[in-house]
């Protein structure tokens, strides 16, 4: 991707799985900077996408080309909403294996 063909993230809500992780990765307001030479992702790590919290509210960057898929999401009320739903989900899929 080069400088000029950047997309704008910005107020939205992006969520990333990176090559040869499982995780997601959740950065809200994201935006792309170059560091070093190599083009990354940089935005503020949402509240919701780790069990402890313990990174909430910090900045949390991935290098864009270890980017194998992502979801963007409108804002921060969409990117919760869908969280809703998946532990919902998740929790309903738990108590049927009960």
């Amino acid at each position: 991707m080069d400088k000029e063909n950047i997309s704008d993230f910005s107020g939205k809500c992006i969520s990333m799985r990176l090559t040869d992780l499982e995780c997601s990765h959740d950065l809200h307001n994201p935006r792309f900077e170059y560091q070093g030479g190599k083009l990354f992702i940089v935005g503020e790590i949402s509240v919701g996408c780790s069990e402890s919290g313990w990174n909430a509210g910090h900045i949390g960057a991935a290098e864009w080309a270890q980017v194998r898929s992502y979801m963007l999401f409108d804002g921060f009320t969409a990117y919760t909403k869908a969280i809703k739903v998946s532990e919902s989900y998740y929790e309903n899929s738990e108590e049927k294996n009960s």
